[in-house]
């Protein structure tokens, strides 16, 4: 458990990246939507050299099926949150989430995923959680969390829209680091849920403990002290 800032957050993954790149040439990020990455990502954006930024491939954990632009996507917050910090990476990755064939547009992602990682791992993952303890769109006790492959269609979301892409729980498992955001109570009391072990229906606490990093606000540890 670490204390959240989103300065702090930021460094802690652009260190990741910066040895990515110095190793490989190329460095992958993949976010989350959701309102509380937009803080730590644009941190990032302030603090990332045009060395890495040219370098850096931006993917996404997962997509609602809506058109691009549509208020309900992930993608255009994040970029707009991003653009806030500074130039966009060199490389960004979109879901094709809004394509009529989510099947085909699952397996194209998972093309692009492997050409951006170069057949590494991602990097990092910036993950945010749900109240339910969901990442990406890997929900409480869903067939989904037993999924093997890396990119693959959800019908059936308990939470609207009910179709969307996501990655995988074995591709998440295998990013070099997790970062995973806990503010306020309700996340709070989630993450100490999910230090009490593996349990279907809080996904969250599938992910593995080595290379995950948690961070909580002043609420979340407040509630999570008192469980």
């Amino acid at each position: 458990m670490l204390p959240y800032a989103p300065q702090t957050v930021a460094e802690a993954i652009l260190a990741q990246l910066d040895q990515a790149a110095l190793a490989r040439g190329r460095a992958t990020l993949a976010i989350p939507g959701g309102r509380s990455p937009a803080p730590v990502l644009t941190a990032l954006a302030r603090i990332v050299e045009p060395w890495l930024r040219e370098r850096l491939h931006l993917l996404w954990l997962d997509e609602r099926a809506v058109p691009l632009g549509h208020a309900d996507r992930n993608d255009g917050p994040t970029l707009a949150a991003w653009g806030a910090g500074g130039p966009l990476p060199g490389h960004v990755h979109r879901m094709p989430a809004e394509d009529a064939d989510l099947d085909a547009a699952a397996e194209r992602y998972a093309q692009t995923l492997h050409a951006a990682c170069a057949g590494n791992p991602i990097d990092a993952c910036l993950i945010g959680i749900g109240e339910d303890g969901h990442l990406a769109s890997l929900f409480p006790n869903h067939p989904g969390l037993k999924e093997l492959a890396e990119v693959f269609v959800v019908r059936d979301s308990p939470k609207p829209p009910a179709q969307r892409l996501t990655l995988s729980l074995p591709v998440i498992h295998r990013a070099g680091l997790r970062v995973v955001l806990a503010l306020g109570a309700d996340k709070g009391r989630v993450f100490a849920r999910a230090r009490r072990g593996p349990d279907p229906a809080l996904p969250v606490s599938l992910l593995p403990r080595e290379n995950t990093g948690w961070y909580l606000d002043d609420a979340a540890v407040a509630a999570a002290e008192q469980m």
